[in-house]
């Protein structure tokens, strides 16, 4: 599984050599049970018995390989996979500024937050399920919608890694996100009603 990350045909063969064998024999069962699951497609390459395999790329499909038993210690590499962000994600480009590219990042780096893009799959949804998040803020007096936005998936890309720290699921860089996020949020102005505008950090 590992080679069709890629999301490019591989010929059996390939396949084969990829998981340190030389006859395609011996992972024949595999690419069968793949394809049967529908994680794969398998088509003739045009030599005789050669056979291309390719990955899914689908909604569905991947959902079902990210959570086949199996391939657990595989989800890091999954979500790394360039295809696998913008699959899940694209609903979020309405976000305001870099945040879309961001949260692409987050689905790579966390497998909880990941898990909470996937079934809270719109910013309508996910406002309408965190909306709690937005108390502190409120209660500061903080208004400003954008601002709010980034505050709201920054909190939930923070909680998601907490969880993943003791439950795995992390991927290299985590913290560089989290970095980002909040160099981000610090630069945005901030509208404080009946005081003016002011330009605050978050969690001032």
């Amino acid at each position: 599984m590992l080679a069709l990350l890629d999301g490019n045909p591989h010929l059996e063969l390939e396949l084969a050599l990829s998981a340190g064998y030389t006859r395609v024999s011996t992972v024949q069962r595999w690419i069968r049970s793949f394809e049967a699951a529908r994680f794969i497609t398998r088509r003739p390459a045009g030599g005789k018995g050669e056979y291309l395999c390719q990955l899914r790329i689908t909604r569905d499909a991947i959902r079902s390989v990210y959570r086949y038993p199996e391939f657990r210690q595989l989800r890091p590499l999954i979500r790394e996979a360039p295809w696998f962000g913008p699959l899940f994600t694209g609903s979020f480009s309405t976000l305001p500024g870099t945040l879309p590219s961001l949260i692409v990042e987050m689905v790579k780096k966390s497998h909880t937050f990941f898990e909470t893009i996937d079934r809270y799959d719109t910013p309508e949804k996910i406002r309408e399920i965190y909306h709690p998040a937005f108390f502190v803020n409120g209660m500061l007096g903080i208004g400003d919608d954008e601002f709010n936005t980034w505050c709201l998936y920054y909190q939930i890309y923070v909680h998601s890694v907490v969880r993943d720290i003791t439950g795995g699921g992390l991927g290299d860089g985590f913290m560089v996100v989290v970095n980002d996020l909040q160099d981000r949020i610090s630069e945005l102005p901030v509208k404080w009603p009946d005081r003016g505008q002011g330009r605050v950090t978050y969690g001032s």
